[in-house]
C-alpha cells in the first residue's frame, strides 16, 4: 500500500514513464491484495481520493490521478461517486485554457467521456436487472383470474393472509390498499430501501448540474476545435 501511495504523488516528469508503468503493474492487484473487508470501500480508493483531494490544486498532480482513473476505468467504476464531481469541476480547468497542452485537452475529453460511459453501463445494468426480475414475478404463483377477487375481497374489509410481506411481493398492486389498513401497515417491507449489499456508490448518477456542465464543455471545446483549425 506504500507503495501505491508513493507511486500516486509521484508526478515528476523525468519519472512519468516508469510511474506509469508500475501502476499499470500494480493496479490489477490491488482488489485482490487489499480487499473491500468491513470498510465501505477499499482503501486504495480512499488513498487515491485522500491524494485528489489534497494535491488537486496542482495541475500535474490532478492530470496523474486522472490519467490513472482513465486507464483503469473498470477497478474506479463501482466507486465512481467518490471522483464523478471533481473530474466534472476540473473539465474547464484543464481543457478551455489557451495556453493547455494537446495532452490535457485530449485528457479532459476523455474524462467527459468516461462520465457518460460510467453512466450508460450503470442504465444498461439497471436494465439488465428489470427485465431479470419481470419473469420472476410473473412465476411466483399469481394467478390474473383471482385478481378481481381478491382486490373486491380487499376492498370490502375482509382480512388479509397472515404474511402480508408475501403478499406485497407477489400482487404489488395492492400495496396502496395494504397501507391504508392499520391493522396490516407496520408489516410491509420498505420497497423503496436499498439493499445492504454492494457497494454505496453502485447508484450513483451524475445531477443536471453536473450534465449541463459536461455539455456546456463538450460544446465549448468543439467550437474552440473549429477556431484552430
Amino acid at each position: 500500500m506504500q507503495v501505491f501511495v508513493a507511486l500516486l504523488r509521484t508526478c515528476q516528469p523525468e519519472n512519468k514513464l516508469l510511474v506509469k508503468q508500475a501502476l499499470d503493474i500494480l493496479m490489477p492487484a490491488l482488489p485482490r491484495r487489499l480487499p473491500l473487508g468491513d470498510s465501505r470501500m477499499p482503501i486504495w480508493i480512499r488513498y487515491t481520493k485522500k491524494i485528489l483531494v489534497e494535491e488537486g490544486h496542482s495541475i500535474p498532480n490532478l492530470i496523474h490521478i486522472f490519467q490513472l482513473i482513465v486507464r483503469h476505468s473498470d477497478l474506479f467504476y463501482s466507486c465512481r461517486a467518490q471522483f464523478v464531481p471533481q473530474m466534472v469541476n476540473s473539465l474547464s480547468r484543464l481543457g478551455l485554457p489557451c495556453n493547455t497542452t494537446t495532452e490535457n485537452r485530449r485528457l479532459a475529453i476523455e474524462l467527459a467521456g468516461l462520465v457518460v460511459g460510467w453512466e450508460r453501463q450503470r442504465q444498461h445494468e439497471m436494465k439488465v436487472m428489470t427485465d431479470g426480475d419481470v419473469p420472476s414475478q410473473s412465476n411466483d404463483g399469481f394467478n390474473p383470474g383471482s385478481a378481481g377477487t381478491d382486490s373486491k375481497r380487499a376492498v370490502d374489509g375482509s382480512t388479509f393472509p397472515e404474511d402480508a410481506s408475501k403478499r406485497v411481493k407477489v400482487e404489488p398492486g395492492l400495496q396502496s390498499i395494504c397501507v391504508m389498513s392499520p391493522g396490516v401497515a407496520s408489516s410491509i417491507p420498505n420497497i423503496e430501501t436499498p439493499g445492504p449489499g454492494g457497494q454505496p456508490d453502485e447508484e450513483f448518477k451524475p445531477n443536471a448540474a453536473m450534465e449541463e456542465m459536461i455539455i456546456n464543455f463538450l460544446i465549448r471545446v468543439s467550437l474552440l476545435f473549429h477556431l484552430w483549425f
